[in-house]
């Protein structure tokens, strides 16, 4: 059997760019998506511990920045 061709979504691109991508594109083919394998949806963890001092997060005090000040993270002592 015949594999029909994907339609290039390049085919009318123009300039430089619009050549290459129309050059490429049967080569590489359309960007992979995901892991490549069925995936479990993300679960965040009952109580997630610190990327800094180890301790549960939940004994942190978070400062939360404005426009012009990041947020902060106070481990506790």
């Amino acid at each position: 059997m015949d594999k029909q061709k994907a339609p290039n979504p390049y085919e009318h691109s123009r300039g430089l760019i619009g050549r290459l991508n129309r050059f490429l594109y049967p080569i590489a083919g359309p960007a992979s998506l995901g892991a490549g394998h069925p995936e479990e949806p993300y679960r965040a963890p009952a109580d997630p511990s610190c990327p800094v001092c180890g301790t549960p997060l939940r004994l942190h005090d978070i400062q939360r920045g404005t426009a012009s000040r990041p947020s902060q993270l106070n481990c506790p002592v």
